[in-house]
């Protein structure tokens, strides 16, 4: 398992922000899915060898150029990255799991994270934009949980990202019995949302997550 992303500290808030989170395993680089999640967790860059020009060397049609001096560097993989790719790990041998967030700002109490969101909007780094959303045809999660809710930017950046992926490749995160869940189709509301669990929670708690229709 391996992780790759790009790492940015805002040197006079000491605010983090991570993006383009590559979750890598096995022996194949194929893009197996995308998470759509709320924000960065609590990962961290093992190092600060620059990455980038081995993920170039790919050839990813999802890999986006840094900008701005940025570079790609390896990451810790923290509880919630190394549950989803055990659960693709159980279907494919190998592969690559793409991960989003609504901000990019780094804090894995979700609560905190909001809040800090709220008040620092304005951060350049804090949301992609379309062109460094790339899905590449392979199926989309919708994984954002509740939270997203509960501020109107980061519904409208649900929204943006629903709207920039193939309705027919489209999924969540829901409840499939007794503290189970599932992924499976979704279809947006009239707002064009889709509401989901989150995994931080569908993955603890004595519960199980299963890849549903997608491991048909």
């Amino acid at each position: 398992m391996r992780c790759f992303a790009r790492w940015h500290k805002d040197s006079e808030s000491g605010a983090n922000f991570r993006d383009q989170t590559i979750l890598q395993f096995g022996d194949s680089w194929e893009l197996r899915a995308s998470f759509v999640l709320l924000n960065p967790g609590s990962a961290l860059p093992l190092s600060e060898i620059d990455q980038t020009g081995f993920l170039r060397s790919k050839a990813l049609p999802f890999f986006i150029e840094p900008a701005g001096g940025e570079t790609y560097v390896k990451f810790s993989i923290d509880r919630l990255m190394n549950d989803v790719i055990k659960l693709f790990a159980a279907k494919h041998s190998g592969g690559t799991i793409k991960l989003y967030n609504l901000f990019n700002l780094k804090n894995q109490n979700s609560g905190e994270a909001i809040e800090q969101f709220s008040a620092n909007q304005a951060y350049p780094k804090m949301f992609a934009t379309d062109q460094e959303i790339k899905f590449c045809g392979a199926p989309v999660i919708i994984a954002s949980g509740g939270k997203a809710f509960k501020n109107a930017r980061t519904e409208r950046e649900l929204a943006r990202y629903i709207s920039l992926a193939d309705a027919s490749r489209l999924y969540k995160i829901a409840g499939a019995g007794k503290k189970s869940f599932s992924i499976v189709k979704a279809v947006p509301d009239e707002q064009g949302l889709v509401d989901s669990y989150h995994p931080s929670y569908t993955f603890k708690y004595g519960n199980s997550t299963s890849l549903g229709e997608l491991g048909a």
